[in-house]
């Protein structure tokens, strides 16, 4: 062990002890010689440090690396129990031999923490300093007493001054030196004390809109007031531009509904209800592609006038054709729909025919009612979905082809499926785009357009210039139509061959509708409808009191109250009180409504 009589002169430890940093001396060997008290609080040494090994007081010291090379090692950072340390580590020498070293470490883990925070808040200046200056509007920032401490390039273009107007000036001298024509809106908020926003006029001829905010300290006092500044000729040349926009756009929406609408008259496809034009939107955003579209609704809904369109809106180059699933039986089916080859069968074409499939190559095949199609023939036509071939009957051949398939169906085909009636692969293969279309009794406000669209085509068709009574018309938007859009154009075919005058009256609407009742039940009792019996004709009198009574129950059934009734049939309310007291022991009707 090297001698350490270099460290036992008396006055060096109480010496080192005065002094504000950490000392730590050891011998040759790192046996600690010195430690003064600054050191041991440092570094919580306690006490008991003089003689015992350095590295097992302090295992990543580098103080015997040092003694190892006899190099110095100055500002380093060391590190010990979360505390940060400045130290410096020299060798000490005795006649030109090392003999030991010293290191004197400052804490400077306070020092630390204030120069991240400082870095934290010169990084956070830095990118307010980046957001002012990038605004396009303009940026005032006072302080507490008025003076403009700082402004951005964009506050120089909107107003038009220069920035010797601004910084180190107050910003309500602004005013009285003739730069704005009314009081400052930031004096307004560091006074108020509250978000001020307001006009401002610019002797440079600017007119600006400026929002003041001010910014409070601890104490609740205004240090900061933060004013932001619009050019509002830019805000007025947006307006005419938005105006414009929407002048344009308001136009072009107006000759978009028309085209559609023309386009969808053409298609026979008449609708107002938001249903319909959100189905409509939908098959023309999937009609360009090849999927597989299957429509859904009542009889007479309109479905194929939906198929109509996917083909249209499609542009593709084939033909449309349909096929209705249950007008053929299985086998005729297979033969219309896949075709057959020569002497397929007895009585078939010698050269054999091709079927709708091969027609309907590269354009549409509408399969309607294809909850009607053979369970023996839906596996064939899966195949033709997915890989786009298929045998005709009695060849061999394989025939490729490029269809859009479209369904249709008026039954619910997931019950189906369920009951094993309809193939769960192939529904699943059709029903890539599912379309819902509602019957004509969930979109009334169609109604008046259909029956003036149908009434001018059969017009047309019979060189009339026949008109509905506007009784007509109500009586057509309270009616259920269970046959939908054909009941419709129906019944307004028969109206218009049954009239003998120009306006359709109600009683001619009532008498075709009752008729077709009558004719109903008579064919259900197994008796034809022109064979009427005398018991089949009432009195005139009788039918006019059973015709009295049901319109009394219909309106009292529906308004509960006489003179409402009353202004609806026509007749005062006395004379309804007295007809329901007529009828009131045959219809159950309180005595006092």
């Amino acid at each position: 062990m090297q001698d350490m009589t270099i460290f036992k002169t008396p006055i060096i430890p109480d010496l080192f002890d005065c002094i504000n940093i950490g000392i730590i001396a050891v011998n040759y060997d790192g046996i600690v010689a010195i430690c003064n008290v600054q050191a041991q609080k440092m570094l919580d040494l306690g006490n008991d440090v003089i003689g015992n090994q350095l590295t097992s007081l302090i295992p990543n010291s580098q103080l015997m690396e040092v003694i190892n090379t006899g190099q110095s090692q100055y500002r380093k950072k060391f590190y010990h129990k979360d505390n940060t340390f400045i130290v410096n580590r020299i060798p000490l020498f005795n006649n030109g031999n090392i003999v030991g070293a010293v290191t004197m470490l400052q804490d400077i883990t306070e020092l630390e923490g204030i120069l991240t925070e400082l870095e934290s808040f010169k990084q956070l200046n830095l990118e307010l300093e980046g957001i002012i200056a990038s605004s396009h509007d303009g940026v005032i920032i006072t302080d507490g007493e008025g003076y403009v401490i700082k402004i951005n390039n964009s506050l120089l273009r909107v107003t038009d001054l220069s920035k010797e107007c601004f910084l180190g000036n107050r910003i309500d001298s602004l005013q009285e030196s003739g730069l704005f024509s009314y009081e400052p809106i930031a004096k307004r908020a560091r006074i108020d004390k509250k978000i001020v926003t307001g006009l401002q006029k610019v002797n440079t001829g600017k007119e600006v809109m400026v929002t003041s905010t001010p910014v409070f300290d601890e104490d609740g006092k205004v240090f900061r007031v933060v004013t932001n500044v619009k050019d509002m000729s830019e805000i007025i040349d947006l307006q005419e531009q938005l105006k414009q926009s929407l002048e344009v756009t308001g136009h072009l929406r107006t000759e978009f509904n028309k085209l559609l609408e023309d386009e969808l008259r053409a298609n026979e496809l008449i609708t107002r209800n938001y249903k319909m034009l959100n189905i409509v939107e939908l098959i023309k955003r999937v009609a360009d592609s090849n999927a597989t579209v299957i429509l859904q609704g009542e009889s007479g809904v309109g479905k194929e006038v939906f198929a109509k369109l996917v083909h249209v809106w499609s542009k593709r180059k084939g033909a449309f054709l349909k096929v209705n699933c249950s007008a053929l039986p299985g086998h005729l089916l297979e033969s219309e729909v896949f075709g057959y080859a020569r002497g397929a069968f007895t009585g078939a074409n010698n050269m054999g025919k091709p079927g709708l499939f091969e027609l309907a190559n590269e354009g549409t095949l509408f399969l309607d009612e294809i909850e009607d199609l053979p369970l023996e023939l839906q596996g064939k036509f899966l195949r033709v979905l997915q890989d786009g071939e298929f045998i005709r009957l009695g060849g061999t051949n394989v025939i490729k082809v490029n269809v859009r398939i479209i369904a249709a169906s008026n039954k619910d085909l997931t019950t189906m499926v369920e009951e094993n009636k309809f193939r769960r692969d192939l529904y699943y293969r059709l029903n890539i785009v599912p379309v819902i279309i509602p019957p004509l009794r969930e979109r009334v406000e169609d109604i008046p357009l259909l029956a003036e669209y149908f009434l001018g085509q059969l017009n047309k068709k019979y060189n009339t210039q026949k008109t509905l009574a506007p009784q007509v018309l109500k009586d057509f938007i309270s009616h259920q139509w269970p046959g939908n859009v054909r009941e419709l154009k129906n019944i307004l075919e028969r109206l218009i061959l049954i009239s003998s005058r120009d306006v359709i009256s109600q009683h001619e609407f009532w008498e075709s509708m009752h008729n077709n009742k009558e004719k109903a039940n008579r064919i259900n009792a197994g008796r034809p409808y022109n064979q009427e019996t005398d018991e089949d004709i009432p009195l005139l009198k009788e039918a006019l009191e059973e015709r009295e009574k049901e319109l009394i129950l219909r309106a009292f059934k529906k308004y509960k109250n006489s003179r409402r009734i009353g202004a609806m049939l026509g007749i005062s309310h006395t004379a309804v009180l007295r007809k329901l007291k007529k009828y009131q022991d045959k219809s159950n009707i309180p005595g006092d409504i």
